[in-house]
């Protein structure tokens, strides 16, 4: 029977950062979704940057930010007693770093789809920006909303390289199913380490299809 630690704990990480990019996305994009001046778009060029960084890179950044020595990692330990470096916190923080870029872009991509002639009609009704976003904003994007949080899911599930920079592999502690699929094959043990690799693909293609098959009902919803 092999030893499911390393799934629970990719489950824990992988759910509580998104349950984070779940808020943050949906306020950012909320944010920004209708600007559309210079210091807009380069606050969206940070919020996206994880994309095409490499995640080593990503992690090695994050490493230096919170480690203690500096303001905000010294603030996390010291003021919070929450250290980052090498615990399951640290594992939670590089997974929402690196998903957050794709819940905010299908969020975002799903409040711009929205007709504002709607949004509009609403406002010259005397219904408040905040009515508008809970009533109509919101539920009319339900499905990019959903495909971003299914795709940052599965993101911070599969991530690796932040993770392994910014918690460190510590068994039953940070050794997310990634991480424990590189040390298995790296101590030789192949056949351990193709359970999770399955495990991995399998959930992959199941989010994949998923997402594929609410695009292709809102195509023929649409036609």
């Amino acid at each position: 029977m092999p030893d499911i630690t390393p799934f629970w704990i990719s489950l824990k990480v992988a759910i509580s950062s998104t349950l984070i990019v779940l808020i943050l996305g949906i306020l950012i994009a909320r944010w920004l979704y209708q600007r559309h001046g210079v210091m807009a778009r380069v606050i969206e060029s940070f919020i996206v940057l994880p994309i095409v960084l490499p995640p080593t890179v990503m992690g090695f950044i994050l490493l230096i930010i919170f480690s203690p020595k500096y303001p905000l990692g010294h603030f996390f330990t010291q003021v919070l007693h929450i250290p980052v470096v090498f615990t399951l916190t640290g594992a939670i923080i590089a997974s929402t770093i690196v998903s957050l870029p794709l819940m905010y872009q299908h969020t975002v991509q799903g409040f711009r789809n929205i007709d504002t002639k709607m949004l509009n009609t609403a406002r010259t009704m005397g219904a408040s920006e905040l009515k508008i976003f809970f009533k109509l904003t919101l539920p009319l994007s339900k499905r990019a909303v959903l495909s971003g949080v299914m795709m940052s899911f599965a993101r911070a599930i599969g991530e690796f390289g932040a993770t392994l920079m910014v918690a460190g592999y510590i068994p039953n502690k940070t050794n997310t199913l990634p991480l424990e699929i590189y040390f298995l094959v790296e101590q030789g043990k192949e056949n351990q380490a193709w359970l999770w690799v399955i495990v991995l693909v399998a959930f992959a293609i199941t989010v994949i299809g998923t997402i594929n098959l609410m695009h292709r009902e809102r195509f023929k919803e649409g036609t």
